[in-house]
């Protein structure tokens, strides 16, 4: 199905993921898969004193796009930035997965990836 492909970004770090890694592209793919927990992940902000939080000391990913201009940006879209992502940012995609897995630890709930 042709359609608008939506690639995770984040303008200020110059990171993104790549959608085709995850093998999620369309709104309405990213909205019923459990790859959409990766926006909790990458934007909760929080003291990490709590219950469920990130108790891995070296994690590099959990909250880091906090308070920062992020998108979900489409191949279609006028700014030029789903382009401008792929060619000028770091795909993020591979390291924050396998970080991601090791949160969640449950295989049922983890991703996996049909790289690119």
């Amino acid at each position: 199905m042709w359609g608008n492909t939506l690639k995770l970004s984040m303008s200020a770090k110059k990171e993104y993921v790549d959608p085709w890694y995850l093998g999620v592209a369309k709104l309405w793919e990213w909205c019923v898969n459990k790859e959409a927990g990766l926006f909790p992940y990458l934007l909760r902000k929080s003291n990490e004193s709590g219950g469920g939080d990130i108790s891995h000391p070296d994690a590099k990913y959990a909250g880091r796009w906090a308070g920062d201009e992020v998108y979900l940006v489409g191949d279609y879209d006028e700014s030029d930035l789903y382009e401008k992502a792929g060619n000028e940012f770091t795909n993020i995609s591979q390291p924050l997965v396998e970080e991601y897995n090791d949160f969640i630890a449950e295989k049922t709930f983890q991703l996996k990836p049909t790289g690119s």
